[in-house]
């Protein structure tokens, strides 16, 4: 799933059957979607999300492009490389859970560092061990 939409519905509160429920689609249809960048995100599924959430669509793209800006800027991702404010992780997995384990960090109220990354990065591969 998109790491920002599975963000946005952790911080809402609300499951992809939910949206589903309330845009009238098909469970499998929203986690195709949900898999995508923001900017190909289709309205119908804006308008489902607002409605789950009693939300204007503008509200929702608002929030989630905010959260867009939080993850790119604050952490300087790097999918393509697999870096994280410019410290690598080994593969894919590793990155992704870094990943949620520094947005979990923002979102605590805390600007992490790049020492904090290398941190997070030894800690995952240590547990591997």
């Amino acid at each position: 799933m998109n790491p920002i939409i599975q963000t946005y519905l952790l911080e809402s509160h609300i499951t992809l059957t939910d949206i589903a429920r309330s845009g009238h689609l098909e469970l499998a249809t929203v986690e195709q979607l949900c898999r995508q960048p923001l900017n190909q995100l289709p309205i119908y599924l804006l308008k489902a999300l607002a409605t789950t959430l009693e939300q204007s669509p503008t509200q929702i793209l608002e929030d989630l492009l905010k959260l867009e800006l939080q993850h790119t800027v604050l952490l300087r991702t790097d999918l393509d490389h697999l870096t994280i404010m410019g410290i690598p992780f080994p593969d894919q997995e590793h990155y992704r859970r870094g990943r949620d384990m520094l947005l979990a960090y923002i979102r605590a109220g805390f600007s992490p560092s790049i020492r904090d990354v290398k941190t997070v990065r030894s800690a995952l591969q240590r547990q591997e061990t």
